[in-house]
């Protein structure tokens, strides 16, 4: 990660322009920075093209959204590079004189006319380039006050539609609710989650997306980031819904699953009472994406180990476990979740710590894990009177990045194909211990 930020750094301060191209040597590595400084203001769609990007942002011409025809926003997305001088209250400082308002007044389902970022070199699995980055800055126009309705969703797009990534952006009485979606099985549903507490809407916040494509299938490593604190948790891209579903990335995406080398800001359709009133919505600045065949970013590397009190037991008596989460990874994961699955002739007695049940399941929730930081718990168990002789496996496993139980799904579900598994994870590591059931022990019957 501090390589491709420090390009990113160099590549804006050198050139200072509304748009920024770089190429590193060999072609390894290429960022496209806008600030909408010098864009005319109105439309995005057509500004910062050629020589400074590959390609402009693109968004509807008017007319080309027929249910926004003539209301409210004569046939385009309500969006717009505007002064920042006639807003107010006055955005903060780094969003200089200029902005890009967008909203979702006018929301379709469709993709080629969405808003999308300038175009720079692709990453992707056949590509040299398998690194993409890119973050983007936003704040509310209305810092002061809830936008009911509005929702916009960002995602790293191959500037015709195949997302790869998703993070929605919903404006709630509490703030700015943050979610994300993934497809992390091979079976290609997608996952939805929340990413925190709602951020502050009267401040800028920044989100960056730092991702890895590797060839073959289910094993793209994705990163975000809100405000430089990474949210604590190993995503995926959308390959496995692609490779599942390859008619989502039809003509003209050549490869499937899709490159990466640009941003969608999506007015899509929202899963909640909306759209928003247009003219308002957020205003977007300093969109950076960068491409290079860097390492990517580090994965979670949590590792979990369970030991017996004893290798064997009684039937009807005691069974004792310890068992331990361990972050050997170079960032925090948050809302670790440790579960012990109870066997068959084993019934849960109690634990050193407050423990939920899932099914069968006693899990221990961990709000964060930093690296190389441990936790353990203790479990007992009653062995049933009648258990046979034998071997008992007792298994648990640890799970990055869990949603608590309870909490909702994503905000603008309907925006993301296929029926999301809200919440639902794949256990990375698993541990298992094994105790010896001895035959029960009773007394002799002693008579006079």
């Amino acid at each position: 990660m501090r390589h491709t930020r420090s390009v990113t750094r160099a590549i804006v301060g050198l050139l200072a322009a509304f748009v920024s191209f770089g190429v590193l040597a060999c072609g390894v590595a290429a960022a496209v920075v806008t600030n909408f400084e010098g864009f005319n203001l109105g439309s995005v769609n057509g500004q910062g093209g050629p020589p400074l990007a590959a390609l402009p942002w693109k968004s509807a011409p008017p007319g080309a959204i027929p249910a926004c025809v003539p209301n409210p926003t004569n046939g385009q997305y309500d969006q717009q590079v505007v002064s920042n001088s006639l807003i107010s209250p006055a955005p903060p400082a780094e969003f200089q004189a200029k902005s890009l308002r967008m909203s979702n007044a006018c929301a379709s389902s469709e993709f080629f006319y969405q808003t999308y970022s300038s175009r720079g070199l692709s990453a992707g699995e056949e590509r040299d380039n398998k690194v993409f980055t890119a973050q983007f800055s936003f704040i509310s126009k209305t810092p002061g006050s809830e936008q009911p309705g509005l929702f916009l969703s960002v995602s790293p797009d191959s500037y015709e539609g195949s997302r790869m990534s998703w993070v929605g952006l919903e404006d709630t009485p509490d703030g700015i609710r943050v979610t994300a979606s993934d497809a992390p099985e091979v079976d290609g549903e997608l996952v939805d989650y929340d990413l925190g507490l709602p951020l502050d809407r009267a401040v800028p916040h920044t989100i960056r997306f730092w991702i890895k494509v590797n060839p073959g299938p289910d094993n793209d490593l994705v990163r975000i980031a809100i405000d430089n604190r990474d949210v604590g948790q190993c995503f995926t891209t959308w390959e496995n819904y692609y490779r599942k579903a390859p008619e989502q990335a039809p003509p003209p995406n050549e490869n499937t699953p899709a490159d990466i080398n640009s941003l969608q800001f999506r007015s899509g359709l929202p899963g909640f009472a909306g759209p928003a009133p247009p003219n308002g919505g957020y205003l977007l600045d300093n969109v950076t994406v960068v491409t290079s065949n860097g390492p990517g970013p580090p994965g979670c590397d949590l590792v979990i180990d369970k030991e017996a009190d004893a290798p064997t037991v009684r039937a009807g008596g005691l069974a004792g476990y310890t068992i331990t989460a361990r972050n050997r990874g170079r960032l925090s994961a948050s809302d670790v979740r440790v579960c012990d699955r109870v066997p068959r002739g084993l019934t849960f007695v109690g634990a050193n710590r407050k423990l939920s049940r899932l099914g069968e399941r006693r899990c221990l929730l961990i709000p964060s894990l930093r690296p190389g930081q441990r936790v353990s718990l203790h479990v007992d168990f009653r062995v049933d009177g009648s258990a046979a002789t034998g071997t008992v496996a007792n298994i648990a496993d640890v799970t990055p990045g869990v949603d608590p139980p309870g909490s909702p799904g994503s905000a603008g579900a309907e925006d993301v194909p296929g029926t999301p598994a809200v919440g639902a994870r794949v256990a990375v590591k698993r541990a298992t211990a094994v105790v010896r059931v001895l035959q029960r022990r009773f007394l002799p019957i002693v008579t006079g």
